[in-house]
C-alpha cells in the first residue's frame, strides 16, 4: 500500500515534530468536528432569523461560526500542504501555535453565548390544556406543541454545542503541540547557528566553503587473496590476514 506521505515529506514534517502523525490524526478530527458543527450552527441561525427575531442580538447567534470556520479552512490547508508540496518546507510551527491559540480563545466565548443565550432555555411543559385542546396565547406559548420551531433549533443548538466543545478541546491539544514543536524548532535554529559561528570562527570560512574543502575519504576496494596472503620466513606455506 503506498503511503498517503513522501518519504521527503514524512521527513521534513519529521524535522520539528517527531510526532507529527499526531499532529495529522487531531487536525483530520477537528475537521470533522468543525464541519458538522458548522452545518449544525448555520441550521439553527437560519430557522431562528426565518421565524423569529433573535431576542439576543444577531452578532451572538453568528459568533460560533467564526471559530468553525477557521478550524474548517486552517486545518486542512495544513494538511494538504505536504501532499500536493512534499518539497516545499513545511509552515513554521509558530503558524500553528498563533492560529490554534486564537481559535480556542475565540472558542471559549462562543461557546458560552451559546449555551447561556440557547433556545433550550426557553422550553417549557404544557401548563394549561382541556382534553385535546392546548391554548397557547399564555401560559403554554413556549411548549413544544404551541412552538415547535424553538424545539428544532434548541436541539440543533445542542448538537452544535457538543462538537464545538470537543473541538475547542482538541483544538487546545493542537496548540499544546505547537508549543512543543516550536521550542524544539528553537533549540534546533540555534544549535545550527551556534555550529555556524564555530565553523566561522575557526576556519574564517562558511560551513558550504568548510565542507567542500574537506577530502573525500577514499572509496573501500576489496583486496584480493594473494594481496591478504603474508609469507612467514621460513615456511613456504603463505598465511592470509
Amino acid at each position: 500500500m503506498r503511503p498517503l506521505f513522501s518519504a521527503e515529506a514524512r521527513r521534513r514534517l519529521g524535522e520539528d515534530n517527531p510526532k507529527w502523525y499526531i499532529k495529522v490524526i487531531l487536525q483530520g478530527i477537528c475537521t470533522f468536528l468543525a464541519f458538522f458543527a458548522l452545518i449544525l450552527f448555520a441550521a439553527a441561525v437560519d430557522l431562528t432569523h426565518r421565524h423569529f427575531r433573535s431576542p439576543h442580538g444577531a452578532w451572538t447567534d453568528w459568533m460560533p461560526l467564526f471559530p468553525v470556520l477557521i478550524s474548517l479552512i486552517y486545518n486542512p490547508l495544513t494538511f494538504l500542504l505536504p501532499l500536493l508540496l512534499p518539497n516545499r518546507k513545511p509552515l513554521h510551527p509558530g503558524w500553528d501555535v498563533g492560529v490554534h491559540l486564537f481559535t480556542w480563545a475565540l472558542g471559549i466565548p462562543s461557546i458560552v453565548f451559546s449555551v447561556g443565550l440557547g433556545w433550550f432555555w426557553w422550553w417549557q411543559p404544557v401548563l394549561v390544556q382541556f382534553g385535546d385542546f392546548i391554548p397557547c396565547r399564555q401560559w403554554n406559548y413556549w411548549s413544544e406543541p404551541c412552538n415547535p420551531v424553538i424545539y428544532t433549533a434548541g436541539k440543533l443548538e445542542i448538537a452544535a454545542n457538543v462538537f464545538l466543545a470537543l473541538l475547542i478541546i482538541f483544538t487546545f491539544t493542537l496548540f499544546v503541540l505547537a508549543c512543543i514543536a516550536t521550542h524544539r524548532h528553537r533549540r534546533a535554529t540555534k544549535t545550527a547557528r551556534t555550529a555556524t559561528r564555530n565553523i566561522q570562527l575557526q576556519y574564517h570560512r562558511s560551513p558550504e566553503e568548510h565542507a567542500a574543502a574537506q577530502e573525500p575519504l577514499p572509496a573501500y576496494t576489496p583486496r584480493s587473496d594473494e594481496e591478504n596472503a603474508v609469507t612467514v620466513p621460513g615456511d613456504g606455506a603463505p598465511k592470509y590476514s
